[in-house]
């Protein structure tokens, strides 16, 4: 048996057994791997979809994400502000390159008020994880990736969380896009030439949609609607991403920016 079907069916043991008790989808889910279903999805074959449930294509993009060998991405997070009197909206481009077992580097970039890039970078080789942010400029050192990661999340838009939780599951902790609540498919999509899952469910108060690639089990696009005390806000994360793609030792250097 190949490597990556032993590591699909034991990430999905470990994923299954804690959420089996009262779940109506158990048996459908232990179907995915006693039919054989999950190792063609590590085979990067594409399965009949018609028949998946919004947990089992959940289940099955979880298990593409921890079990690739190499991750890359081209991104941006656009969230559109809503209040009584006036409209905005941030744009947030980022970028990501990962090679298992723990080499990582995320960027991402905003311009402030007047118009200059600020810049957040996270860094890991190893042990050894390094942050750079504009808005206190030099290098620092992180305890572990984890702690890296909740740093920047909320000024990333949660682009540094969604997709590095998806990759490194044991070693980022948090809500991830794998465990949204009432989830369910709702009519498929194709964007940018590729054809989707759609599957709606909520974080929290927050009601999100997925559009997952039907071949990759990638994520192209979140959309997530947030309401608060006087405003709301549309969320809309896209992603031009690929697995096991080669990953240049350049794409994976540090190079924070000089200081201004």
């Amino acid at each position: 048996m190949a490597k990556p079907l032993f590591e699909a069916i034991g990430y999905a043991r470990r994923q299954i057994r804690p959420r089996l008790a009262g779940n109506p989808d158990t048996f459908r889910l232990l179907w995915l791997l006693m039919t054989g279903l999950l190792p063609m999805v590590a085979a990067g074959q594409e399965i009949e979809s018609a028949t998946l449930t919004a947990q089992e294509i959940l289940l099955c993009k979880a298990k593409a994400y921890a079990t690739c060998e190499s991750y890359s991405d081209l991104g941006v997070v656009k969230t559109v502000f809503f209040q009584t009197d006036r409209n905005w909206n941030t744009t947030k481009p980022f970028a990501t390159a990962f090679v298992r077992p723990n080499r990582f580097r995320y960027q991402y970039e905003v311009k402030d008020s007047e118009g200059e890039p600020s810049v957040y970078i996270i860094w890991a080789n190893g042990n050894e994880v390094q942050t750079w942010w504009d808005v206190r400029p030099g290098v620092e050192k992180k305890r572990n990736l984890g702690s890296a990661v909740a740093g920047a999340t909320g000024v990333s838009g949660c682009s540094t969380h969604n997709v590095p939780a998806l990759l490194l599951p044991d070693r980022i902790d948090g809500r991830k896009l794998s465990e949204l609540s009432d989830a369910k498919r709702v009519e498929d999509e194709k964007i940018d030439g590729f054809d989707c899952f759609r599957i709606r469910g909520k974080e929290g108060d927050d009601v999100t949609i997925l559009w997952i690639d039907k071949r990759t089990y990638l994520l192209r696009r979140i959309k997530s609607d947030s309401k608060f005390s006087d405003f709301r806000t549309e969320e809309t994360t896209s992603y031009h991403a690929a697995f096991n793609r080669q990953i240049t030792d350049k794409m994976l250097e540090f190079h924070p920016p000089k200081r201004k």
